[in-house]
């Protein structure tokens, strides 16, 4: 297997061990570094969450959440590290509710680009640039949008291990959006185990047999996913995960400029179908997934440090349904 943790930057080192983490990215710029195969030029992920029909605890009023999140990245020159890659990610989250303090559709939007350059003393220098967009008034609202910006140097001590030193900018982080935010990773790779740890991220990966991957990823504040998978037959993968989001938006009806968070715990198990066996789909994924949300609550303030709960919204099973086509 090709070592690719050598490349990756800012949140992203997370998927150099999970590409699935696609799934839950929370800007364009973390899907720029999910290794490649070596003849694709283009990756297009769509995954949609339906939810049962719920109810906001203080109010209420009935609440059906459903989500949608499709990701898309492009790059000129397969195999080639140098090249700039760029990305788009577009996440909209629904509420069906006519309570008032529920917006009916929150979105956030966002593209980015990346580039690599070799420096001196074996040292590589990712930048990375882009900008988004995350509100309830779609592109509307000037003070939604968001600038992303990332500088990751990458010092590897031999071919498996090495440090990462990050200075990282992300306008809708939901915690410290306002500041770039210094980092620091050791990553390594053993047979058997990949670990990337340090700050504002880490994750360990390991594969207790041939057939079998278990994986755990922290990102700051609050994000946390654990899953384990298994492949069953050729084609066909049996998967179980839990999952800890939270995500910010900008309301423009807000004067004192506070946002409007959305937070959520899932549990969840399905199963993932690969068309690449036997040719039959080249490059489709099909994933078929049911679980449960719990912890779901609004909250309004300007990250997670000091927010007020607004709506508490139940418990309640969901299905998801995903694809990926890679070109």
């Amino acid at each position: 297997m090709r070592f690719t943790v050598i490349r990756c930057g800012l949140f992203g080192i997370i998927a150099c061990v999970l590409s699935a983490t696609i799934a839950y990215a929370q800007t364009a710029s973390t899907i720029l570094v999910v290794p490649w195969q070596s003849d694709e030029t283009a990756q297009f992920y769509v995954n949609n969450w339906s939810q049962n029909s719920g109810e906001a605890k203080q109010s209420g009023q009935d609440v059906r959440l459903s989500r949608y999140v499709a990701v898309g990245r492009m790059q000129l020159d397969p195999g080639n590290p140098q090249q700039p890659v760029a990305g788009v990610l577009y996440h909209q989250l629904n509420t069906h509710s006519d309570d008032p303090v529920i917006p009916d559709r929150l979105i956030d939007v966002s593209a980015a680009g990346s580039m690599h350059f070799d420096l001196e003393n074996d040292l590589d220098l990712q930048v990375t640039l882009g900008a988004g967009y995350a509100g309830d008034n779609a592109f509307g609202d000037g003070r939604a949008y968001y600038g992303i910006a990332d500088v990751i140097v990458t010092q590897p001590i031999d071919e498996t291990h090495g440090y990462k030193y990050i200075l990282t900018y992300n306008g809708n982080r939901s915690i410290f959006p306002d500041l770039p935010l210094p980092g620091f990773v050791y990553y390594g790779v053993y047979e058997g185990a990949q670990y990337a740890v340090g700050f504002p991220a880490s994750t360990v990966t390991v594969f207790p047999n041939e057939k079998t991957r278990l994986q755990a990823t922290y990102i700051i504040p609050w994000n946390f996913n654990a899953n384990a998978r298994y492949e069953l037959v050729d084609g066909w993968t049996a998967f179980a995960s839990y999952d800890s989001r939270f995500n910010a938006y900008t309301l423009d009806d807000d004067p004192e400029h506070r946002r409007l968070m959305f937070s959520q715990q899932r549990v969840e198990a399905g199963l993932t179908w690969n068309g690449n066996v036997d040719n039959r789909l080249p490059g489709v994924t099909v994933t078929l997934a049911g679980g449960y949300a719990f912890d779901q609550e609004f909250s309004r303030g300007w990250d997670v440090r000091d927010d007020d709960t607004l709506r508490d919204i139940s418990d309640e099973p969901f299905v998801r349904i995903g694809a990926m086509m890679r070109f």
